[in-house]
């Protein structure tokens, strides 16, 4: 998500912060000769199946197939990622797909990386999780212990439709002004300055990227930019020959206060879902504000070709409740107080604060010393990571759950979006951890801008008590 250039301090961030202070079994048969060529469950095999020639006059008929039973299953949990040019690396949308990667998919399914979902169970209820029962898991062993065979066309029937995701509708689509040719090596950070058409006040309502190339796009970011910062942007973008400028950290500009760096209007990373925001809420955009639109592109991935990303945004008038995305993270880990010394498996740094007490310096979408409610959490560190944690400690001493990623996945990066908003109240404190192995790592690695860097980060979309 916001892997950012090497040895660089995360300016925008820190002053945001500076509030703070993923086969066959059978019964054994009598030993056969060596001449004969042929293992005992090999010769047993053999033999039930001419018996069962013998009597039907065919071979024997697998119960499970591909188009009768696993195919169906495979669309509904795999296929969305598992097709060509989308984020997984190998397609399943046919049978000699599937069945070349067959055993991998089960092992996938039994041990629960796939379809990837991170969050360990108990923590929360969260909207539109995706899950895959222990029968479905039984139909691919059966189909794998019976041969995987192919079966009939005619047999299959479609699953039901997933769960919509995106947007339930497209409003404004911005795209960058014309393509770049990503240049710098290895990670080429690159602001976007993009018009914002409307007129009236009004409010982003959901969120989706659109990357042009999955290969080197690594994440994007869009910040909305109030109208008093609109020039500082536009000579920013100016003072660059090439179609937009080098940023870091966030869209680039002078920070002067925490409403100047602009307002998290949302964010793509690998594995990320995107789409329309809780009902109801909604980021403000003031008439004349700009949108930065930060990507950070991964150069080292492959041949370059000119990208062309946009954004798709869901756009209404009025809303229920504003909403403000806000991003936790001890402000001392940005100036070298996040040390990952090499050789160690299991480092840990922890943060915990009341927001309540600054909150107000932040946004006024939540008055000052009042609670407020957290509808969606996001978790995010570099490729070091080994865990996630975020909850709420109360103020009578029990714990609410947030996020729990026992196992960070660099590739697999999403907002959380909960089954029902969670109460802060004044006097509660948000926590955040996160473990790191640099046993690999021949020196200490700190929070940073690089993708070799680190970073331990919480984005929590918040709006005001209902």
């Amino acid at each position: 998500m916001i892997n950012q250039h090497h040895g660089r301090q995360s300016g925008w961030m820190g002053s945001i912060l500076a509030g703070l202070a993923v086969l066959g079994c059978g019964d054994s048969g009598p030993a056969t000769s060596e001449s004969q060529g042929e293992s005992d469950t090999g010769a047993t095999t053999q033999a039930a199946t001419a018996a069962d020639e013998a009597s039907t006059g065919q071979a024997p008929q697998a119960e499970v197939t591909w188009h009768g039973d696993v195919r169906a299953l495979v669309e509904q949990h795999c296929v969305s990622c598992h097709q060509a040019g989308n984020i997984a690396p190998y397609p399943f949308t046919s049978y000699d797909e599937a069945h070349l990667l067959r055993e991998a998919i089960l092992v996938s399914m039994e041990e629960g990386t796939m379809p990837p979902w991170m969050p360990a169970d108990g923590c929360q209820e969260y909207a539109a999780a995706p899950s895959i029962s222990a029968a479905d898991i039984q139909l691919v062993r059966d189909w794998l212990d019976e041969g995987a065979v192919e079966g009939d066309p005619n047999d299959y029937v479609a699953p039901p439709p997933p769960p919509p995701m995106g947007l339930s509708r497209v409003d404004l689509t911005l795209t960058m002004p014309e393509p770049y040719l990503p240049t710098q090596m290895p990670d080429d950070y690159r602001c976007f300055l993009l018009d914002w058409p409307e007129t009236t006040t009004s409010y982003v309502t959901g969120f989706e990227a659109a990357p042009d190339d999955l290969t080197t796009v690594h994440h994007m970011i869009a910040f909305a930019i109030p109208p008093a910062q609109v020039a500082e942007y536009e000579a920013l973008d100016d003072a660059d020959p090439a179609v937009g400028y080098t940023c870091f950290g966030g869209p680039g500009g002078e920070v002067t206060g925490p409403d100047s760096a602009g307002n998290w209007l949302g964010a793509w990373a690998p594995g990320g879902i995107t789409g329309d925001f809780p009902e109801g809420t909604g980021i403000e955009m003031a008439p004349g504000s700009k949108v930065v639109l930060q990507v950070h592109y991964n150069t080292l991935a492959g041949e370059l070709r000119p990208d062309a990303s946009s954004v798709r945004l869901k756009v209404d008038g009025e809303v229920e409740r504003p909403a403000f995305a806000m991003l936790w993270a001890n402000p001392d880990w940005l100036s070298g107080g996040m040390p990952i010394p090499a050789g160690q498996d299991d480092v840990v740094h922890t943060f915990q604060l009341d927001p309540t007490l600054f909150l107000d310096l932040l946004t006024d979408v939540v008055p000052a010393n009042a609670p407020f409610e957290i509808h969606a959490a996001m978790h995010h560190m570099h490729k070091l990571g080994k865990s996630g944690d975020q909850r709420i400690e109360r103020s009578d001493g029990s714990q609410t759950c947030l996020l729990q990623l026992p196992r960070w996945d660099f590739d697999w990066q999403q907002q959380y979006r909960f089954a029902a908003p969670i109460r802060f109240n004044p006097g509660d404190e948000l926590r955040l951890a996160c473990s790191w192995n640099n046993t690999a790592g021949e020196q200490t690695v700190n929070w940073g801008e690089g993708t070799q860097d680190e970073m331990c980060l919480g984005v929590f979309y918040i709006t005001a008590l209902q």
